[in-house]
């Protein structure tokens, strides 16, 4: 039997209990929102520091990716939206990121990113319409970061009066911990207001070049040199580029041009670092001929055809009485299948119902290496026939003929060209003899020579050594990548000893070398015609055994390589070993 005496029952109570359970529930539902809320506010902020850190890693397509499918709480809208302004400014896209900025400007609302490391990047790779297309964005909030980086544009963009009113508004505190930058940002205002900024400089740190504001162009101070792309690139905002140039060697060289027209370069091994670039044209050729114009080289084509000849498939021997052009040609002496040497050589040849010339009678060549040595074109019209079209075409194209420019960041070095399309066996021999169907650069043939003095090793040949940016920071540092032509040290071997032998041969083209030091390996090629006058020109490097310098030069309507170029030659190693 149950007694209720003690226990009190009422409506109320059950009612307290009934809202207790529904503000508990509610309670719950409230925690489980806010979680879920919570972790995907975090999940959205994971991903804006994320793709905050590729855009500022330079990964930018994987940027692209995550921004094409982003998380999306309202919290994370402005991010989201500036960080695909800022995707589009990474790629250099800026009507689109200028136009995305001036949307998020329109619509107010604030963002959470770290724009100060943004800003820091650009200005550290000197790419300063980036800086200032984000900085102009974020001046309209104030603060003192956007305000700094909106003074060091106006100073790039050479508006000295710019950069010091924004400076004005930086506060006390700001000016304090940057005061050294401040004095840096002063020095080069002041040099703004001089109206003259030394900009392009030599690898000892000589001036090269300054930058008149009044004419917005660049005043060279070495010879030879056109620094006009350094001024447009001045022109997009203030940088100091130091190049590989050697400032007194350029004006030795130049003294060595007197009443001389022509190009040389000179490049230092093992990276081809262009340690002199020369041009001297005649009248009306760009001011850069030594990078951009091309001409026929000659002789010089006959580096490739022996290697080319040196790489062949053995085969029958390629020499007929016919062939060589006279009736009493001795028969073919060398050693297995193939064999060529030794050959006489009677001044000319007949291939293909036509004639090639020589300009001397050679007589008896005794081996590929003689052939080079007295620039035999006989031998080497023999020479490309045995070799075959597709295999000389085949090395010319490995040697950067019909290639596409060498580049050093927004510079551009013009390569030389051939008729790729098989001729008949006139054609072949000629282009194997260098007697017409190529041309080529200066900076190209001293490529070339850089090429076989490394037995095939490659680096592109360069001129920007280090870029800075109006603080002295630099931005950029020349990296040298090597690449192999060929794996084929036996043979280039024997081209640099046939190159050796064109000076030491006491009938080389290079005879009146003989006895130079350092020893020289080398290649003359003598082009044009004796009415519109001969062109000399001469690649090589030095010293033979150990390479330092590989170089080119063309000596325009100078006369025959073999003379003048000779000469030329003789005084230019005499400016790089003085001693």
């Amino acid at each position: 039997m149950l007694d209720y005496k003690d226990v009190s029952f009422s409506f109320n109570d059950r009612r307290r209990r009934r809202r207790r359970r529904r503000l508990l529930l509610l309670l719950l539902l409230a925690l489980a929102g806010s979680a879920f809320f919570g972790f995907h506010c975090l999940k959205a902020g994971s991903a804006v520091s994320a793709i905050e850190d590729l855009l500022l890693a330079g990964k930018l397509d994987e940027a692209g990716r995550r921004l094409r499918h982003p998380p999306s709480p309202l919290l994370q809208r402005g991010n989201f939206r500036e960080l695909q302004a800022l995707n589009d400014l990474c790629r250099g896209r800026l009507p689109e990121a200028a136009s995305r900025f001036e949307q998020l400007r329109r619509d107010g609302g604030s963002t959470s990113l770290r724009s100060g490391r943004f800003l820091s990047l650009f200005f550290s790779r000197g790419e300063y319409d980036k800086l200032d297309a984000y900085a102009g964005y974020l001046l309209p909030r104030g603060g003192d970061e956007p305000r700094w980086f909106h003074a060091l544009c106006r100073a790039a963009f050479l508006d000295p009066e710019g950069a010091e009113k924004a400076v004005a508004g930086l506060s006390p505190r700001y000016r304090a911990a940057n005061a050294k930058a401040l004095d840096l940002l002063a020095r080069f205002n002041r040099s703004l207001r001089a109206g003259r900024v030394d900009f392009v400089f030599d690898r000892n740190d000589a001036p090269l070049a300054y930058y008149d504001l009044k004419l917005r162009s660049s005043r060279p101070l070495v010879p030879g040199f056109d620094f006009s792309p350094f001024a447009a690139q001045f022109n997009k905002g203030a940088r100091r580029f130091r190049l590989t140039l050697d400032a007194g060697l350029q004006r030795s060289i130049d003294r060595l041009f007197h009443g001389l027209f022509g190009t040389l370069v000179l490049l230092e091994l093992p990276e081809n670092a262009i340690v002199a670039a020369y041009s001297r044209p005649r009248a009306g050729k760009p001011a850069d001929a030594a990078f951009s114009q091309a001409y026929e080289p000659g002789s010089i084509v006959k580096l490739v055809s022996l290697l080319a000849w040196l790489r062949r498939d053995a085969g029958p021997p390629v020499r007929s009485d016919r062939d060589v052009g006279t009736r009493r040609a001795p028969p073919a002496v060398g050693a297995g299948r193939g064999g060529l040497f030794p050959l006489q050589c009677p001044g000319h040849l007949a291939v293909g119902g036509k004639i090639i010339y020589e300009l001397e009678k050679h007589g008896t060549v005794r081996d590929h290496s003689q052939a080079l040595a007295r620039s035999c074109n006989v031998a080497f019209a023999l020479m490309g026939r045995a070799a075959g079209h597709d295999a000389l075409a085949g090395l010319l194209k490995r040697f950067f003929f019909n290639g596409p420019a060498f580049s050093d960041r927004f510079l551009s070095f013009a390569t030389g060209n051939f008729d790729v399309q098989a001729g008949d066996e006139s054609q072949l021999a000629r282009l194997a003899s260098g007697l017409g169907g190529v041309t080529m650069t200066t900076v190209h043939g001293a490529v070339l020579a850089a090429a076989f003095a490394q037995n095939g090793q490659h680096f592109s040949p360069f001129l920007i050594d280090d870029a800075k940016n109006i603080l002295n920071l630099g931005f950029y540092r020349h990296e040298s990548e090597p690449r192999r032509l060929l794996a084929d040290d036996l043979n280039f071997l024997n081209v640099r000893k046939a190159m050796a032998a064109v000076v030491e041969d006491e009938k080389g083209t290079g005879a009146r070398l003989r006895g130079l030091a350092p020893r020289l390996a080398i290649k003359t090629g003598t082009a044009g015609n004796p009415v519109g006058g001969l062109d000399a020109v001469l690649v090589g490097f030095l010293p033979a055994d150990e390479p330092r310098y590989a170089f080119a030069f063309r000596l325009e309507g100078a006369g025959r390589s073999d003379v003048h170029g000779a000469a030329f030659l003789r005084r230019l190693i005499q400016v790089l070993y003085p001693q």
